[in-house]
């Protein structure tokens, strides 16, 4: 079998439950958020345990505070090897960052629109990334990933809209039929023979 990946979206933050855009700045798990990873690094190891999914190799993360939060949780049950991986950051969201949705919308309404429903327009006036920069960045930190693996099962915690682009990506789809990863949801993909990847699940909450 090729190489198992398995996706995981951070833990619910202050910042999720108050509407505000996070991109690289950061707020800490709330004590939902902790639980829930608590949970999903329970339920990954029993996983294991019971022949489910295969061992787990290695988990990479984020180097958000959020994403590292996330991982050390669920590290304390899987008790592998942990990793950071800078491209694995969410989009630079310029001066967005910080701000409330509702704010964003009221004063920049065509750029807040597209970000969400016409990516392919999106200008990043913001002064962050493009979701072309973003699909770049993390793909190429991807590629270096897997180079250091042969096959196996990895975990890759990351963000909502850098796991959208990155699964987009692999499987050459466009990011508008990737599901809106939940806070601690699970995605697989797997690596056939040829290289390809092909998804089994997306959004999966497993605990």
């Amino acid at each position: 079998m090729g190489l198992q990946v398995y996706f995981v979206r951070h833990g619910q933050t202050v910042w999720n439950v108050e509407k505000r855009m996070q991109g690289w700045q950061n707020s800490p798990l709330t004590a939902k958020g902790e639980a829930e990873a608590t949970l999903l690094g329970k339920t990954l190891a029993q996983m294991v345990k019971d022949g489910s999914i295969d061992n787990i190799d290695g988990v990479y993360s984020s180097p958000s505070k959020r994403a590292i939060q996330t991982s050390e949780h669920l590290n304390e049950f899987i008790k592998t090897d942990l990793r950071i991986v800078p491209q694995f950051q969410e989009l630079n969201m310029g001066n967005w960052e910080g701000q409330r949705f509702g704010d964003i919308k009221a004063n920049d309404s065509k750029e807040w629109h597209d970000f969400w429903y016409d990516q392919s327009h999106y200008q990043a006036h913001n002064g962050g990334e493009t979701f072309k920069e973003l699909s770049q960045r993390i793909r190429k930190g991807f590629n270096r990933v897997v180079e250091g693996v042969n096959g196996g099962t990895i975990v890759i915690v990351s963000h909502r809209i850098a796991i959208r682009f990155l699964i987009a990506s692999l499987v050459k789809e466009n990011v508008l039929t990737i599901p809106d990863p939940k806070s601690t949801s699970l995605s697989h993909l797997t690596q056939d023979g040829d290289g390809d990847f092909r998804v089994d699940f997306l959004n999966r909450i497993v605990y």
